[in-house]
């Protein structure tokens, strides 16, 4: 509740968060409601999460609740709809779902808030944005491992529909919405970098033979994925960089991940990216924003960009003066 003033002070137009109660952890101790491990991240009282609604609201911010895990059993809709029930009663205005059952049976209940579709949709192309368009969703958020071009190319063909593009924070080379790991279950007392399943060894290849993908996309495709295997878990990733075409494009909003991270590095990134839109609303040429976002990550987080910690590494490609 404390963080609702400083993060719209320093930017913020949009909350995510979730709740997670003693209740749900005792019964089910290694399946979040929310791909949250216990104790990181979350509210634990509805008392609490309905004042940081009214807070947020008082300030013109919607607030969205999290119940994003990738699937559920039957026995655990009895505890989901108290949640769901609950967050209405605080006066959510979406829930965040990637389940497509739990999907359906928020349109049976007719919860009386919009329906946003988490990353673990795994919206690759303009037919997932219609079916979850069908569905009543109102915001589908992109998969972290899209391109700039491939964004561009579902915005250009889907139906209406509110975006959410991945910026900041917490990449990872498994794909949301195909994987079944849980951030919680790493093992501490086992002397190995490997302690997350998350971090196990393996390697990619890109295997298409398509060869209407120009090449420096697909230089770029290669890149990355080969990079982040090697770096594979890096909690302090940028997309800033395509901020321009985001603009330009019409993304609606700009996700900043770590629900679980301290209110000064929360504020520190939101008011980077605020700074960031100021600078577009100048309507600066390509090269000329690439060299200011990176001039002021540098002075924000005092470190050099580099292709590894990079959501859309063909920004450095594209003459700009990237490294």
């Amino acid at each position: 509740m404390e963080e609702v003033d400083a993060l719209v002070d320093a930017g913020a137009g949009e909350f995510f968060c979730g709740l997670l109660e003693d209740q749900w952890h005792e019964k089910y101790p290694i399946i979040s409601i929310n791909r949250r491990p216990a104790g990181k991240g979350h509210f634990r009282r509805f008392e609490d999460l309905k004042e940081a609604v009214s807070l947020a609201h008082a300030r013109g911010i919607p607030l969205y609740f999290t119940v994003n895990e990738h699937y559920y059993t039957h026995a655990q809709y009895e505890l989901i709809a108290r949640y769901l029930e609950g967050a209405v009663d605080a006066g959510v205005d979406a829930f965040i779902i990637t389940d497509f059952g739990l999907l359906q049976f928020v349109k049976e209940q007719g919860y009386p808030v919009h329906i946003h579709i988490s990353t673990g949709g795994t919206v690759f192309n303009w037919r997932s944005v219609a079916f979850f368009k069908l569905q009543g969703a109102d915001n589908i958020t992109f998969p972290r491992h899209l391109s700039i071009d491939e964004i561009g190319e579902i915005t250009a063909a889907m139906p209406p529909m509110e975006t959410t593009a991945f910026v900041l924070n917490s990449r990872c080379i498994n794909i949301d919405g195909f994987c079944t790991f849980h951030h919680g279950l790493a093992r501490k007392e086992i002397p190995s970098m490997f302690r997350n399943a998350c971090m196990l060894p393996f390697e990619v290849q890109v295997c298409s033979s398509d060869v209407s993908l120009p090449f420096m996309r697909q230089a770029c495709m290669i890149e990355r994925q080969r990079i982040w295997e090697r770096v594979h878990v890096d909690d302090h990733p940028c997309g800033a960089c395509a901020l321009f075409e985001f603009v330009k494009l019409g993304i609606g909003s700009l996700k900043v991940v770590g629900r679980g991270n301290p209110l000064e590095r929360k504020v520190r990134d939101v008011h980077f990216l605020k700074r960031l839109l100021d600078i577009l609303r100048e309507d600066p040429s390509r090269t000329a924003f690439r060299r200011t976002a990176r001039m002021l990550y540098q002075e924000t987080y005092k470190r050099q960009c580099r292709s590894h910690m990079c959501y859309y590494p063909e920004v450095l490609h594209d003459g700009a003066g990237g490294t």
